[in-house]
C-alpha cells in the first residue's frame, strides 16, 4: 500500500484509491505517517486533534475508535500495520511507500551528486507534492504546525534545484518560475538573489537591481531590518559588472583518454571513490610507482570517469617531475589562472599572492586538478585549491609521504593475465602463440608502456612473428633496445629518473646492478657501495622513493631490496665491468664471511675447514643476529650465495668457489633444495679436481652423492660416494670421513644391503669413539635404529634410538630429538604398545610443528595415521594421513608423498571406499616401483595386493605378494612376514 502526505492525504492499493474515512481519522492516518515506525502517544494525537484546548472526554476514546477503523481498513495490506504501543501507536511499514520519505530520500542523494544529476533528482522529489502537505485533513493553523518543516523542506529543495542551473548557465530555463517563486516568497533572500543573478546574466541588469530595491523596501517596513550581508554583495558586484558572476564555462583540458585500457578495475574504482566523500578539505589523491607502469594512463581514466562531478571544468599539468627540470609551481600557477579567466595584466608577481588568487577563483567551483609527474611535495602544495568540493589527482614517481592524502596507490606491474590481455587487445593474433605471448609478457615486466610498444611492433610489422619479438626480447643485452616504437622509448622514462638523481643516488643505482637478480638486503648493498650501513640504507630508501627500486620481506631482514627487471638492464648499461669487478669482490668477502659462521649453527654445519677474509662492514648487530637466527639469514642469502659460486667458477676462481659452496651446503640440504646442492657440488667438484685437492673433492663428491640419494637417483649416488671413499685417506679429515661413512651407510640402508649399512654404521661409531663430535654420534645411533627397526629388532631399535634422544636433548637440539622419537614411536607400535605409540608420536609431531620441520611433521602425521588405522580408528587415521599428504604436497619429498598415498588408499578400502583408495594406491605404487627402495616397494605391493583381492581378483592380488615377498624378504624386513602369511592363507 502506498501513501501520501504532500497534498491531500492519500492511500492507494494496487494503484486504486483507499477510503480513509472522515477528515479527523485522515489526520490521525497522516500524524501516524509522518512518524512510521515510531511511537506516538495518544496524547499527542489528541492534542493536535483538538488545539484549542477543548478536547472532550470522550477523545480518548474517539481516537481508538479511529484507530480500530484504520486497522479494518489495513486489514488485507500484508505490508502496513498499525499497532498499539503502550501508550500509543505505531504504524508499521516500509518508509518509502510514503511520498514524504521518498521526498528526503531523493533531496539527500541529490546533495551528493552532480548539478546535473542533481536537478533530474530534485526535479523528481518536487514533483511528489500536489498542494500543500496534509490539506484537507486540519485546519489552516494545526497544518502548518504540523507541516512547516516540511514547506521549509521544500522551498529549500527549490533553491537547491535553481542553484545547479544556474551553476550549469541554464539561467534562461528557470527565469520565469524563479520570478514566481520570489514573488510567492517575498522575503526569502536566497530566492531573490538567485533571481537577481539570472537577470543580470540574461543581459536584464536594470531588472535585476529593481527585484533587490523591492526586497530591501518591503524588509525594512515589515521588518525593520536591511538585506543580509551576502545579498548587498551581489547587488554591489552586479553595479560594478563583476566579470565572476557571468556563467563559468570552465576549463576542459582532460587528454584523450587512453586506447586498449586494460585491467586494474578494482584500482580504477577505489580511486574514484575518493573523491565527492563530502569531506571539509579538497580530496587529494595520488598514483605512484616506478616509469612505465601507466600512472598516467590510470589518473587520465579516472580523471574521465570523475569529470561528472566536477562540472566547473579539469585542470591538466604536465609538471616534468622526473626530469632535470620540474616546473616551478609560480608558472604554472599563472597558466591555472589565466585558464580560469584572470588576464595576464592581472597576474600577481610572487607565489603567495598567486596561490591565494588560485584559491579564491577555485572557492565557489567544483574544479578536478589533474597534477601528472610531480617531483615533489614542494612542488605540489602551491597547486592544492582551498576549496573541499576541488578534487587533486596527482601522479608521481615519489612516494610523497610528506603530503596529506586521501588515498596513496602504489602501482605494480599488470598482472599476467591483464598484461596478455592489453598485448592480445594490440595484436589479437597473440593469442595463437600463448607460449611465445606468456614469454614475451615475462619479460617486458608487467610494465603497460613495454606492452604497448611491443603490441603496435606486431600490429606495424605484420613480417615480424610472435616467437621472433619474443627471441629478440630474451637477449638481456638487446631488450631495452627492441623496447622502443616511435617516439615511446621505455630507456627514456628511466633515464629521466636517473638524470633527476643526486651524484651519490646515481653511483648506488649503477654499482647496485651488479647485486644477484634475487633481491638484495642493506647490509649487502652497504657491502657493495663500500659504505657504512646508514648510508646505506639512506641512498636505498631514496632510490625507493623515486621508484628505481623496489622491496620485498626476507625471513632474516624486514626488507630486502629489488630491481624490476628492466630497470634492472638500465642500471646494467651504465655499470662498468671494473664497477662490476669490484663489487663482487667485496660481495664474496663478505658471503665467506658471513656465510661460513651461519653454517657453522646449523645443526649438521660446520664441516669445513678454511680461512675466510675479515668483514669490511660498520654494521653494528649484524654478527650477533646471524650467530642468533643463522637458518634464515642462509634463508635469505642462499640464492645470492649460489649465484656467487657460479660467478667465481665462471672467473676460474677455483678455492672461491669451493669454499661458498661448502657454506650454503648444509643449509640446502636442511631446507631439501636438491637442484641447487647438485648445481653448486657440481661446479665445486671440477674446480676440486682442477686444483688437484683431495679434501675440497672428496667435499664435492659427498654432496653430490647426497643430493643424488635424496632424489633416489641411486646410481649416481654410489658412484660419488665410492669415488669419495678413495680421496678420503688424503683428504686428512677424520670428521669428514665419518660423515661421508655414515652417508653411504644410510643410502645402502635405502637399497636394502642392510648388512653393508650395519657395517658402515658400526665403524662410524668406532671412529666417533676418538672425536668430540656427540651431534654426529647421535645421528649415527639414529640411523643405525631405524636400520634395526626394518629388521624388527625392537629391543636393539630402542636401545640406538633412546640414546640418539637423550644426546640430542642434551644438546638442545629439538629437532633431531623429535625426529628420533618418530622412529621409536613406530617401534612402539610394531611392539604392540599403542598408547605409547600415540603419546611418542603425538609428542613428535608437535615438536617437529614448532620447529618448521613440515616434512618431518608430514611423516609423523602419516605414522599416527597408520598407528590409528591398526587400531580400527578410521576417521582419526584419514585425518592425519589427509594432513600428512596436503603438507608433503607442498615439499619436495616425492617419497613420502607416496607413502602417504599408499596409507590412504588402506584407509579408503577399510572405509569401504576401495575406488578412492585403489586410485591413491596406484599413484603410491607408480612412484615407488621405480624408487629403488625394496623395502618401500615391497609394502606398497602389499598394499595393492590387498586391494586387488577386495576387488575379487585373487591371482592379481598372489601376484603382487609374491613380488612384495621377493622384495622383503631378500633384505630381511620384519614384513616379510605378513606377506608370507597372506600367500599361505
Amino acid at each position: 500500500m502506498d501513501f501520501s502526505v504532500l497534498g491531500p492525504v492519500r492511500a492507494f492499493s494496487g494503484g486504486h484509491p483507499v477510503d480513509l474515512g472522515v477528515r479527523k481519522q485522515r489526520f490521525v492516518l497522516a500524524v501516524l505517517l509522518l512518524e512510521a515506525n515510531k511511537h506516538v502517544p495518544a496524547d499527542r494525537l489528541i492534542e493536535l486533534a483538538w488545539p484549542e484546548g477543548e478536547a472532550p472526554d470522550t477523545a480518548r476514546a474517539v481516537i481508538h475508535t479511529q484507530i480500530s477503523r484504520l486497522r479494518a481498513t489495513f486489514a488485507g495490506a500484508e505490508d502496513v500495520t498499525l499497532v498499539r504501543e503502550g501508550s500509543g501507536y505505531q504504524l508499521r511499514l516500509d518508509p518509502m511507500r510514503v511520498d514524504v520519505f521518498r521526498f528526503h530520500a531523493l533531496c539527500a542523494r541529490a546533495r551528493a551528486a552532480t548539478d546535473d544529476r542533481r536537478i533530474e533528482l530534485l526535479e523528481e522529489a518536487l514533483a511528489l507534492w500536489d498542494g500543500p502537505a496534509l490539506s484537507s485533513v486540519a485546519t489552516e493553523d494545526v497544518r502548518l504546525r504540523v507541516a512547516a518543516p516540511l514547506e521549509e523542506a521544500r522551498l529549500g529543495a527549490l533553491e537547491d534545484r535553481f542553484g545547479a542551473y544556474l551553476r550549469l548557465g541554464r539561467e534562461a530555463e528557470i527565469v520565469h518560475e524563479l520570478a514566481e517563486a520570489a514573488t510567492e516568497h517575498p522575503l526569502r533572500q536566497q530566492l531573490v538573489a538567485k533571481l537577481m543573478l539570472a537577470l543580470h546574466r540574461l543581459d536584464r541588469t536594470p531588472e535585476a537591481l529593481a527585484t533587490y530595491q523591492r526586497l530591501h523596501r518591503r524588509l525594512d517596513e515589515e521588518l525593520g531590518i536591511e538585506p543580509a550581508p551576502a545579498v548587498r554583495r551581489l547587488q554591489v558586484r552586479i553595479l560594478r559588472g563583476d566579470p565572476s558572476l557571468m556563467p563559468f564555462t570552465g576549463p576542459r583540458q582532460l587528454p584523450p583518454d587512453v586506447d586498449h585500457y586494460t585491467g586494474r578495475h578494482d584500482v580504477l574504482d577505489s580511486l574514484t571513490g575518493l573523491f565527492g566523500t563530502g569531506d571539509r578539505v579538497p580530496a587529494v589523491a595520488a598514483i605512484t610507482g616506478k616509469p612505465g607502469l601507466g600512472k598516467t594512463a590510470l589518473a587520465i581514466r579516472a580523471a574521465h570517469r570523475l569529470a561528472a562531478r566536477f562540472p566547473d571544468g579539469q585542470l591538466f599539468v604536465d609538471l616534468h617531475g622526473a626530469g632535470p627540470r620540474p616546473r616551478d609551481p609560480a608558472e604554472v600557477l599563472a597558466r591555472f589562472l589565466r585558464d580560469l579567466g584572470v588576464a595576464g595584466t592581472d597576474l600577481p608577481a610572487s607565489v603567495e599572492e598567486r596561490v591565494g588568487l588560485f584559491r579564491d577563483r577555485t572557492a565557489s567551483r567544483r574544479i578536478l586538478v589533474v597534477l601528472d609527474n610531480a617531483a615533489d611535495e614542494e612542488q605540489l602544495r602551491p597547486l592544492i585549491p582551498g576549496n573541499p568540493e576541488c578534487g587533486v589527482l596527482v601522479t608521481s614517481r615519489r612516494r610523497l609521504t610528506g603530503l596529506d592524502l586521501r588515498g596513496l596507490i602504489h602501482l605494480d606491474g599488470l598482472a599476467d593475465e591483464d598484461a596478455l590481455a592489453l598485448l592480445t587487445g594490440l595484436a589479437p593474433w597473440v593469442a595463437d602463440e600463448p607460449r611465445e605471448a606468456a614469454e614475451i609478457v615475462r619479460l617486458c615486466g608487467g610494465l603497460p608502456l613495454a606492452l604497448r610498444i611491443v603490441g603496435t611492433k606486431l600490429r606495424s610489422r605484420p613480417h615480424q612473428t610472435v616467437a621472433d619479438l619474443a627471441a629478440r626480447l630474451a637477449d638481456e643485452r638487446d631488450r631495452l633496445d627492441e623496447l622502443v616504437g616511435g617516439d615511446r622509448e621505455v630507456r627514456a622514462g628511466f633515464l629521466l629518473s636517473y638524470d633527476g638523481l643526486e651524484a651519490g643516488q646515481r653511483r648506488a643505482f649503477r654499482l647496485l646492478a651488479a647485486m644477484p637478480d634475487t633481491g638484495f638486503a642493506a647490509w649487502a648493498a652497504a657491502v657493495a657501495l663500500g659504505e657504512d650501513l646508514r648510508t646505506a640504507e639512506r641512498l636505498l630508501e631514496s632510490l625507493v622513493d623515486v621508484s628505481l627500486l623496489e622491496c620485498g620481506r626476507g625471513e632474516f631482514t624486514a626488507t630486502r631490496y629489488h630491481f624490476h627487471d628492466l630497470i634492472r638492464l638500465y642500471a646494467k648499461e651504465k655499470l662498468s665491468s671494473a664497477d662490476r669487478a669490484a663489487v663482487w669482490s667485496r660481495l664474496t668477502d663478505a658471503y665467506l664471511h658471513l656465510g661460513k659462521r651461519a653454517d657453522a649453527r646449523l645443526e649438521f654445519g660446520g664441516l669445513h675447514q678454511f680461512t675466510p677474509p675479515p668483514l669490511a662492514l660498520e654494521a653494528p648487530g649484524l654478527l650477533a643476529e646471524v650467530d642468533r637466527n643463522a637458518p634464515a639469514w642462509l634463508a635469505d642469502e642462499h640464492a645470492s650465495i649460489v649465484h656467487a659460486v657460479e660467478l667465481s667458477a665462471v672467473a676460474g676462481d677455483d678455492a672461491t668457489t669451493c669454499q661458498l659452496s661448502a657454506t650454503v651446503a648444509a643449509f640446502l640440504e636442511l631446507r631439501a633444495q636438491w637442484s641447487d646442492l647438485r648445481r653448486v657440488a657440481e661446479l665445486s667438484h671440477v674446480a676440486a679436481t682442477r686444483m688437484d685437492s683431495p679434501y675440497w673433492t672428496a667435499y664435492a663428491l659427498f654432496a653430490l652423492g647426497l643430493a643424488a640419494r635424496e632424489t633416489r637417483d641411486f646410481a649416481t649416488a654410489e658412484r660419488s660416494f665410492r669415488d669419495a671413499l678413495a680421496v678420503l685417506p688424503r683428504a686428512g679429515d677424520p670428521l669428514l670421513e665419518v660423515v661421508i661413512l655414515l652417508s653411504v651407510g644410510v643410502s645402502h640402508r635405502l637399497l636394502g644391503r642392510w648388512d653393508e649399512a650395519a657395517a658402515h654404521f658400526a665403524g662410524c661409531l668406532s671412529r666417533l669413539d676418538s672425536l668430540a663430535a656427540p651431534r654426529w654420534r647421535a645421528y649415527t645411533l639414529r640411523e643405525y635404529g631405524v636400520l634395526h627397526r626394518y629388521r624388527g629388532e625392537w629391543a636393539k631399535a630402542k636401545e640406538f634410538l633412546t640414546e640418539a634422544i637423550a644426546t640430542y636433548e642434551a644438546l638442545g637440539d629439538v629437532r633431531w630429538a623429535a625426529a628420533s622419537g618418530r622412529e621409536l614411536g613406530i617401534v612402539h607400535q610394531d611392539e604392540g604398545n599403542r598408547a605409547a605409540a600415540v603419546e611418542q608420536l603425538t609428542a613428535s609431531r608437535q615438536a617437529l610443528r614448532d620447529a618448521g620441520d613440515g616434512r618431518r611433521e608430514a611423516a609423523t602425521l602419516r605414522c599416527l595415521g597408520w598407528v590409528a588405522l591398526e587400531a580400527g580408528d578410521l576417521p582419526e587415521a584419514l585425518a592425519h594421513a589427509s594432513q600428512a599428504r596436503e603438507i608433503l604436497s607442498r615439499t619436495r619429498d616425492s617419497h613420502g608423498l607416496a607413502c602417504a598415498e599408499v596409507l590412504l588408499g588402506d584407509i579408503h578400502l577399510a572405509l569401504g571406499d576401495p575406488a578412492t583408495g585403489r586410485a591413491h594406491v596406484d599413484r603410491g605404487v607408480a612412484y615407488l616401483e621405480t624408487s629403488g627402495d625394496p623395502r618401500w616397494r615391497g609394502k606398497s605391493l602389499l598394499s595393492l595386493g590387498r586391494h586387488l583381492a577386495a576387488a575379487g581378483d585373487d591371482r592379481g592380488a598372489r601376484a603382487a605378494w609374491e613380488k612384495a615377498w621377493e622384495d622383503l624378504s631378500r633384505i630381511g624386513a620384519h614384513e616379510a612376514a605378513t606377506v608370507r602369511a597372506l600367500l599361505d592363507g
